[in-house]
């Protein structure tokens, strides 16, 4: 009988819960803010906004309704919210707050331009 109540729990919980808490990535701030996530399979999906976003066969990632589409480019995670492709750091805005406060931006660059490092946001 207790058996059967602790795997009720588990039976009817959403599968929902249980799937990995997707972040995306900046690369960089402005004149675009170039962003990204890294896929369960270990490369690179870039944001897209074009009309092929409502195209599922193109949007292989979805972070609340926005659309990632796959590369051939591979991608990991080096620090907490902080990625890494070939030649480029990618910023979670985690770490883009973080940021902030250790070095406030200039009154005119309120939005957060800047660009990501090996060592985190660096404002512009």
């Amino acid at each position: 009988m207790i058996k059967n109540l602790l795997l009720a729990p588990l039976l009817f919980s959403s599968p929902v819960l249980a799937e990995k808490e997707r972040i995306y990535y900046v690369h960089t701030r402005p004149p675009f803010s170039y962003s990204g996530t890294i896929g369960d399979d270990g490369f690179f999906y870039y944001f897209t906004n074009s009309a092929d976003r409502f195209n599922d066969e193109i949007c292989k990632i979805r972070i609340d309704g926005a659309c990632f589409v796959k590369t051939n480019v591979p991608a990991k995670i080096v620090k907490e919210g902080i990625m890494k492709t070939p030649n480029m750091y990618w910023c979670s805005e985690a770490v883009i707050q973080k940021a902030k406060k250790v070095q406030p931006p200039s009154p005119s660059n309120r939005f957060g331009y800047g660009i990501c490092t090996e060592n985190g946001w660096v404002f512009e």
